[in-house]
């Protein structure tokens, strides 16, 4: 992906660019320019040339574009069947136009009721253009029973589904399927998705990874000054701002960093090591283990690793993760009002969110504190510091990772398909790595011990979150594409991907350097 299809524009940003071409370029035909760049990425992707295709037509400019493509389609030979999903007496005038030029290119199209009969026979590709970005209902009636059919036939026929700017009933801003209390959505299952003028956050978090396939991005020859300033990017190394410290030959342990991780409540000691395993493989010069009550002496996998008694602890210049493993019991507390009331960089995590979530003050010595701190949590732990429910957290993840750091002051990375990360000064991120190997209890644990470690080396909050989570995901990726997962992926697995994944890292800022 080019640098400058990281960058994400939200519904509004997109509907203002439309608006500027549509005054500054007025001859400029966005519709004709998508159905063309529809139709050149439909003939990359038939496999077979002898069966015809497929394609939805909504009643929106995304029917438009699908109208055009049709007719270019045509144009070349393919013969093109088209289900109409919309009335086109309704059509603007250049949707009317495509139309008109699908049918007298010999276009057939025919209406939604005829669709299951349509289907008993084979197709190379079908073309979603249902509804676009305007949508704002659920899809319901007969536009729902055909995206259901459709979504079925290409999964049982194994029939690649390209959806055109987004797939229908997914909302291009929160990547959420658009539904309400009262109504679940439908959405277009597609393989791939060819998105116009620019990349919409909506496709990369939440149901997005799942429902938008691949996606490509085609600018409609519209030039980039064109675009607002946006604030949200995918996260990705190519758009990274900063660099990991070169370590030098001439270097010795302190340069590196201390990372103490605390917690090793009863039960739970193993969340505290994860995190301790994950410091000292992602490159932290001295790791250390503070318990809150004696419960191991020392990691036999790991001797190097110390652990100690919390209480004997003097605090020094460590970066500290609290919370993996930490209980909430008055000694948990006690701990943890202690670090927000220290001038350490913290990463704050499971437990400690939680007593954070239900307690008044330890919220205000949060929010006033001077050092660093990143909170890393998953939505239910989101959804209690803001006091709302996990399904208000999921409906609109940008949001909600915002609101967290505005409240707190802190950075954020709420977890999940597309975690987001940002800053108190609304700079966004969508993480592009990861799997569905890391649904599974301790992986959290790895993502706060790697934190500590890369702010340990020197990376600002900020940064270590963004680095921090795009290698946690990248190192499941590695993991699964070598055999192991994504099923029955283990968190202790991880720790050492992740070395190998910062160290071909590393290496790339040195050829680049």
């Amino acid at each position: 992906m080019k640098l400058a299809d990281l960058t994400l524009f939200n519904s509004q940003a997109i509907r203002d660019i439309e608006a500027r071409v549509a005054v500054e370029h007025p001859g400029k035909n966005l519709m004709k320019k998508a159905g063309r760049a529809t139709a050149i990425l439909a003939k990359q992707l038939i496999k077979k040339n002898s069966h015809p295709i497929l394609m939805i037509a909504g009643p929106g400019n995304n029917g438009g574009d699908a109208c055009a493509a049709a007719a270019d389609l045509a144009k070349e030979g393919f013969q093109v069947i088209v289900i109409l999903c919309a009335d086109t007496d309704k059509y603007t005038e250049n949707s009317k136009k495509f139309f008109e030029k699908a049918l007298s290119r010999k276009v057939i199209f025919k209406s939604c009721d005829t669709l299951k009969s349509l289907l008993k026979q084979e197709f190379s590709l079908i073309v979603d253009g249902m509804f676009g970005i305007g949508l704002t209902r659920p899809i319901n009636g007969i536009n729902k029973e055909v995206i259901i059919t459709i979504n079925q036939y290409a999964k049982i026929r194994q029939v690649p589904i390209l959806s055109i700017d987004i797939p229908s009933g997914l909302h291009p801003d929160t990547g959420t399927i658009i539904a309400t209390e009262a109504e679940e959505g439908a959405c277009i299952e597609a393989t791939c998705t060819l998105t116009f003028l620019g990349n919409k956050p909506g496709l990369y978090t939440a149901d997005g990874k799942d429902y938008a396939g691949q996606v490509l991005i085609s600018d409609l020859d519209v030039d980039a000054t064109q675009r607002p300033d946006s604030n949200i990017i995918l996260n990705d190394p190519t758009a990274f701002t900063f660099q990991l410290p070169r370590r030098k030959q001439n270097s010795h342990k302190g340069d590196f960093g201390q990372v103490l991780v605390i917690g090793g409540a009863k039960g739970m000691v193993g969340a505290s090591i994860l995190a301790g395993r994950t410091a000292l493989y992602a490159g932290a010069g001295k790791t250390t283990l503070g318990f809150l009550s004696p419960t191991v002496s020392y990691d036999p996998l790991h001797p190097e690793i110390m652990c100690h008694d919390l209480a004997d602890i003097k605090l020094g210049s460590e970066v500290i993760v609290i919370g993996p493993g930490l209980g909430k019991t008055d000694a948990a507390r006690h701990s943890l009002t202690r670090m927000l009331q220290s001038d350490s960089r913290l990463v704050i995590d499971a437990d400690a969110l939680n007593l954070i979530s239900a307690d008044q003050e330890l919220q205000e010595y949060l929010k006033i504190r001077n050092a660093q701190s990143i909170l890393t949590p998953h939505p239910l732990e989101a959804a209690r510091l803001l006091q709302q429910t996990t399904k208000d957290i999921q409906s609109d993840r940008l949001s909600s990772a915002l609101s967290l750091a505005e409240q707190f002051k802190c950075t954020i990375i709420l977890k999940g398909t597309g975690s987001i990360i940002c800053n108190q000064l609304c700079d966004l991120r969508i993480n592009t790595t990861g799997n569905a190997g890391l649904a599974t209890g301790g992986t959290g644990d790895v993502l706060a011990g790697l934190c500590g470690a890369l702010m340990a080396q020197g990376l600002t909050s900020f940064d270590a979150a963004q680095l921090a989570t795009w290698l946690h995901g990248a190192a499941a990726d590695y993991l699964s594409k070598n055999g192991t997962g994504p099923i029955g992926m283990n968190p202790s697995e991880l720790p050492e991907a992740i070395r190998h994944c910062l160290n071909v890292f590393a290496a790339s800022q040195k050829e680049i350097s």
